[in-house]
């Protein structure tokens, strides 16, 4: 056998899953401690929701970024994957549950929400969560596998807030509840769908990569009860990945007939000596509305552009042209009528541009700051076990408190009985300079599960 080349080796090494992989029993704590429905995480949810509902009602992309980055909503969803994969059915159980109880409370917040704000009106931000198609499951996959990969790491990653931006499992929910405040039940459908292609295949992706990286081995079942597990995953996966791709082909076909239809309109009417003052294209119903000024006929204009259409690929289009060679027409007035829209929604860009440049710059900083905490915790850790090895397996994080009430207090989670009884007094003035007057508290670690 030929020996594999070096380039080969250096590939599969760089690609290896496991490199810089945390402790298993670590990832296990935090994955469960994700799908809890504590009172904190449910909180922190209903606020998110609010958060989230504020911006797609005032159509702030901003907001609603924010409103993604608190969102505790991926924990049972990875939670789901996770348990899938360890085969531990009694995660599954509870992570199905609290996910239920967790979209439950969304619905009902951005309902009540949506129900009493005087803005009814649905922005473009609200607009756009109400189709999903096919790529709304690669971005759900994509980000799913990231963000299992990040949580598995031993340090704090980057990477988890941009998973929670792209998979956007807030917006759909906050839609969802938008409809059903205005008994749009043809949104409510879209906005659930994108959601549950969101949920479905972020736990399909967490279940793909914990297996490759093989986390844990899974305890011995039945042949059965793999097979029905398999036959349930394949078909869920069919279930929702055939009507996303239905959709994402419809929208191909919309996008494809519009632009060929404005290309056929702007040549003919030329040709024809008209000239086009607005077209209403419906890609759905395959209709075009035209009004026209000019000295053309608008029967031939309009059979003109149906037979180019048909010539095109695109049959049974009806088209119907509106002269308004009738009236004055002020050419110069409209010009400046135009001009002046663009100047001021150029003006409004320009300044929508630069609050979100200050809030992504706000987001910037406070990754920064936690990527340094995180990395000071992670040599705290390692200093701690060199100076007490009998210590065992340590875990070091920081406690949430409310805002403006100061540093976050670092906690130490180990089995401190391990360390005799005069090294602790000197082990608690070690910490005090450690770590520089910030508060800490030593917390005393529970026996691990039973293997």
């Amino acid at each position: 056998m030929r020996r594999p080349l070096p380039l080969y080796r250096t590939l599969v090494r760089a690609l290896n899953l496991r490199r810089g992989l945390d402790h298993p029993e670590e990832i296990d704590a935090d994955i469960r401690r994700g799908v809890e429905a504590v009172g904190t995480n449910l909180w922190v949810l209903m606020f998110a929701i609010l958060i989230a509902s504020v911006g797609l009602n005032v159509n702030s992309t901003a907001v609603i970024i924010g409103a993604m980055l608190i969102s505790p909503l991926m924990g049972p969803i990875v939670g789901i994957g996770y348990a899938l994969a360890i085969r531990d059915f009694e995660l599954i159980r509870v992570a199905l549950r609290n996910l239920a109880i967790f979209t439950g409370i969304s619905l009902a917040t951005s309902t009540l929400y949506f129900s009493l704000s005087p803005l009814e009106v649905p922005g473009s931000e609200l607009l756009a969560r109400t189709s999903p198609t096919l790529w709304d499951v690669l971005i759900a996959f994509f980000g799913g596998a990231a963000g299992i990969i990040a949580l598995t790491r031993h340090n704090v990653s980057t990477v988890v807030p941009g998973v929670a931006i792209a998979t956007a499992l807030m917006p759909p929910l906050c839609t969802a509840g938008f409809a059903l405040s205005q008994g749009r039940w043809d949104w409510l459908g879209g906005a659930l769908y994108l959601y549950a292609i969101n949920s479905v295949f972020i736990a399909w992706a967490t279940l793909l990569f914990v297996k490759l990286m093989k986390l844990r081995t899974p305890p011995e079942v039945s042949r059965s009860s793999i097979a029905r597990g398999r036959w349930l995953a394949t078909a869920t996966l069919v279930a929702f990945v055939l009507p996303s791709g239905y959709l994402a082909w419809r929208l191909v076909s919309a996008q494809s007939y519009t632009a060929q239809a404005r290309q056929v309109i702007l040549e003919l009417a030329a040709e024809a000596g008209a000239t086009v003052l607005g077209s209403d294209i419906d890609a759905e119903r395959r209709e075009i509305v035209l009004t026209v000024v000019g000295d053309g006929r608008p029967g031939e204009l309009a059979d003109r552009v149906q037979q180019r259409l048909q010539r095109t690929g695109f049959p049974q289009t009806a088209v119907v042209v509106r002269s308004a060679s009738g009236q004055p027409l002020d050419v110069g007035g409209i010009t400046r009528e135009i001009k002046g829209e663009i100047r001021g929604e150029f003006a409004q860009l320009v300044q929508q541009s630069e609050t979100l440049r200050g809030e992504l710059e706000h987001l910037q900083r406070a990754q920064q700051a936690q990527a340094a905490l995180a990395a000071d915790l992670q040599r705290l850790r390692a200093e701690l076990l060199a100076q007490h090895p009998a210590l065992g397996p340590v875990s070091v994080g920081v406690q949430a408190v409310p805002a403006g009430a100061g540093a976050e207090p670092v906690v130490l989670v180990a089995d401190w009985r391990r360390v005799p009884a005069p090294d602790q007094q000197r082990l608690r003035q070690w910490l005090v300079v450690r770590l520089e007057g910030r508060a800490f508290a030593l917390a005393q670690a529970l026996p691990g599960p039973r293997r």
